[in-house]
């Protein structure tokens, strides 16, 4: 039987720790750093990143707001970046 893989307890979510940087556009509680970013070196890669991760950081978005007050759309990367992309599959496309 095959083994089955977990995800790596040492590795930092890289999702959790863009979204509320993807939320408003400032890292206030330094979540980047888990992912070894600064706020100044995160400004430079969160074009790039929203495009790679954009949807998994809605998704997220929407799991933490589960029974409080909703987030307002659309949030600060969509105002900047645009619209994630989809990349098919259900819901947010992951």
């Amino acid at each position: 039987m095959p083994v089955r893989r977990r995800k790596s307890r040492a590795r930092p979510d890289e999702v959790a720790a863009w979204s509320g940087y993807m939320l408003c556009g400032a890292d206030f509680f330094d979540d980047l750093a888990g992912v070894g970013l600064t706020e100044e070196t995160a400004a430079a890669l969160a074009e790039v990143t929203w495009h790679r991760i954009g949807l998994e950081v809605l998704a997220h978005l929407d799991r933490i707001h589960v029974g409080f007050r909703p987030y307002e759309r659309p949030i600060w990367a969509e105002e900047r970046f645009g619209a994630p992309v989809r990349r098919g599959g259900p819901k947010y496309g992951f």
